[in-house]
């Protein structure tokens, strides 16, 4: 056997195959130099905690005749990047329902929340003090907020003491279990930023004489969609909160009208995020369902709540000179999908 031509037949193959990794390696590399290069900032922008791009306010989109201010909506935004955001907060109002509070509270600090930095009781209980607080047995604080006035407003206040940008709005009496909690904020750190993200999704829906109807959404064939994340079960950025709690004059109206209807505060909220974003919420679901004590004769299947709900809808569309809902069809939730 001549072993120089074995030698340099295998030469060359190392040759070749040497070469072909760079080649690949250099199209990938000139892929992630374009893909970067000509992505729109918009979709950077999502990322910008991913690859490093530095922090930029936007201003309010164009939608309809809304106008706000850009001053204020800028303020709100840039006034909390110091804020950690590899933790979140949960915000919990509650009114004189101590059972379904204590439990609630019992199941999601039963287990360790890794990502959990502190939860907030919102006590909206003016003639009874909250009790003291006091830490977890994995040391997170349970802070008592006790509120000035009874009012569906004050779990959207924007506390100065909290620590954290996602902040998790929660009744008392429905919670997500806390691997599924933590695997949410996870989800919302990803891909919700700029979103109501949540597990509680309900549809505004344009009906044939032009008026908006609020309903639980529907699987039908053309109907499989969402277009609001309620704040009883949703992280927001604070920056949302910040905004809906300014005087900013749509935001001192839209307070106004929730106080007045003790109602639609978080129908609110989706109105104030998709319009300052122009992006619709997302839906993310853990591997459990989430856990409701809300009975099945609760307030959303008393007669009127529908009409009730429809007229905020309908109300918010006049006073915002514009519909800014965005309906979404995708969804989040863990597992692999086998095909």
């Amino acid at each position: 056997m001549d072993t120089s031509k074995a030698l340099g037949g295998v030469q060359s193959r190392v040759f070749k195959r040497i070469a072909i990794t760079v080649l690949a390696f250099t199209l990938s590399a000139g892929i992630m130099v374009a893909l970067f290069t000509y992505a729109p900032e918009k979709h950077l922008q999502r990322i910008s905690n991913a690859v490093g791009i530095p922090f930029k306010a936007w201003p309010i989109p164009q939608c309809g005749g809304f106008i706000g201010s850009n001053e204020i909506w800028e303020a709100s935004q840039t006034k909390y990047q110091h804020l950690r955001d590899d933790k979140f907060t949960i915000a919990m109002q509650t009114y004189r329902r101590p059972k379904e509070l204590n439990d609630t509270l019992h199941a999601l600090l039963a287990e360790k929340i890794p990502s959990l930095q502190e939860v907030v009781v919102v006590w909206n209980d003016l003639e009874n003090a909250p009790p003291p607080n006091y830490k977890s047995k994995y040391g997170v604080p349970v802070r008592y907020r006790h509120s000035k006035e009874n009012s569906l407003n004050q779990k959207l206040l924007p506390d100065p003491a909290y620590e954290t940008q996602a902040i998790f709005l929660s009744d008392d009496d429905i919670y997500f279990k806390p691997r599924d909690l933590e695997f949410v904020f996870q989800s919302w750190r990803k891909f919700g930023r700029r979103r109501m993200t949540g597990g509680f999704t309900r549809c505004a829906v344009r009906e044939a004489n032009g008026k908006w109807k609020y309903s639980f959404c529907s699987k039908d064939e053309g109907h499989n969609n969402y277009n609001m994340i309620l704040s009883g079960l949703a992280f927001a950025h604070i920056s949302f909160l910040d905004y809906y709690s300014s005087q900013d004059e749509i935001p001192k109206k839209i307070r106004a009208y929730v106080d007045e209807h003790f109602n639609c505060e978080d129908i609110a909220m989706n109105f104030l995020t998709s319009l300052l974003t122009g992006e619709g919420p997302l839906l993310v679901k853990g591997k459990d369902p989430y856990v409701s004590f809300v009975p099945t004769n609760g307030i959303s299947t008393k007669p009127g709540h529908i009409e009730a709900r429809s007229k905020c809808i309908n109300d918010y569309n006049d006073m915002f000179k514009c519909m800014p809902l965005i309906d979404e069809t995708a969804h989040i939730e863990p597992g692999v999908i086998i095909s």
